[in-house]
């Protein structure tokens, strides 16, 4: 499921060429760009792409469901990250993940890992395609180089990708 936000009708006329392209359609089964949408809530817009099934709505509708795309005709790569920046922090806000961290604990919440607002992890979940592979490289680091480096601290990181990767696993 992806979610976009176009605040103007360029940007809308822009994603409904582009969700065409991918083979989208809205729900009536009509194309995306034979169905002008933009002008029942205009900058609020909001559209959901599911599978290959398009709905739309008010931007307030959707805030609470995932992170949202702010879809831009024309980006260039500031502008990009600049967004993607403004996603997370839609996360942050949304309750998601704690902005405090003042405690430091090294192996399950380290300080370092929220420098600039947000945890990395989440982060890394909603951008990684294939979270499992991504924990499974990370346990495998941490226990083989534990006596080489950081000793017990690394095993316990280990240990913390264990657990979050079954959790994740038993989450779908």
């Amino acid at each position: 499921m992806k979610l976009y936000h176009v605040e103007t009708q360029e940007d809308y006329d822009a994603l409904m060429a582009e969700l065409e392209k991918e083979g989208c359609v809205w729900g009536s089964g009509r194309k995306p760009t034979k169905e002008n949408n933009w002008e029942d809530f205009r900058e609020d817009t909001c559209v959901k792409c599911y599978g290959d099934e398009l709905t739309y709505g008010r931007y307030s509708y959707f805030k609470n469901q995932k992170i949202i795309e702010k879809y831009k005709a024309k980006q260039d790569e500031v502008a990009k990250w600049y967004d993607d920046a403004a996603n997370a922090m839609k996360a942050l806000s949304a309750g998601w993940v704690s902005v405090k961290n003042e405690n430091t604990d090294n192996v399950n919440n380290p300080a370092h890992y929220t420098a600039g607002g947000i945890e990395t992890l989440y982060y890394i979940k909603e951008k990684v395609k294939d979270y499992p592979s991504y924990a499974a490289g990370n346990i495998l680091k941490y226990v083989s180089r534990f006596d080489h480096k950081n000793g017990i601290e690394d095993l316990k990181k280990a240990q913390f990708y264990l657990n979050d990767l079954i959790e994740w696993m038993e989450s779908d």
